[in-house]
């Protein structure tokens, strides 16, 4: 139960008197409003699938029951993604803050799910929507192997080989002394 109570004045604009007028009580049944509340939230129905699955919503990650008891996180827990070279491409893991060493990651919920948004959102979502879990040879941290083909980051014809560039051979065949300050041998010119 809460009261509310409205206290009513008269202000004269004018002279800036102020008089009190009344009050009103306002009775509001908490209790109504708690339940209205809680079948809310436990309308969040945990995925008990028993495959490590991670599915990307548009704002959060949802984790299947397996997933959980793989990574071995409960509600509170941190779970983190990050990027790890893998066949020269960069690959998506996921841990929890303990098997990664740090303090960063967002907290599982209850209904399982963790706050993925933003860039970091978007970034996975190169990868796929729907995220098997396969094991990394680090404990505790699983490779995220998306539902979406990688291409095959080709590159650009501008990239210059700078082994072809440079005039090694020449610079192999200047004499330099370690004491030697005289700058004058060198050609500075950019051509």
């Amino acid at each position: 139960m809460k009261l509310d109570i409205l206290f009513h004045y008269d202000v004269n604009e004018q002279t800036g008197e102020i008089t009190y007028i009344g009050k009103e009580e306002i009775h509001v049944d908490t209790v109504a409003t708690k339940k209205a509340a809680s079948s809310k939230s436990s309308s969040a129905k945990v995925d008990e699938n028993p495959e490590p699955i991670i599915t990307l919503d548009s704002n959060k990650l949802i984790l299947t029951q397996g997933a959980v008891d793989l990574l071995q996180v409960c509600a509170d827990c941190r779970v983190d993604i990050k990027y790890k070279k893998k066949d020269k491409k960069a690959v998506p893991i996921i841990g929890t803050d303990a098997a990664f060493g740090t303090k960063s990651g967002n907290k599982l919920t209850k209904s399982n799910t963790v706050s993925y948004r933003g860039a970091a959102n978007e970034k996975l979502s190169a990868y796929g929507t729907t995220f098997k879990l396969e094991p990394t040879e680090d404990k505790g941290i699983y490779y995220l192997v998306g539902d979406k083909i990688q291409e095959e980051n080709s590159v650009p014809d501008e990239i210059i080989d700078i082994e072809n560039e440079l005039d090694i051979e020449s610079l192999d065949n200047i004499n330099i002394d370690e004491d030697d300050k005289d700058l004058e041998k060198f050609d500075f010119n950019l051509n």
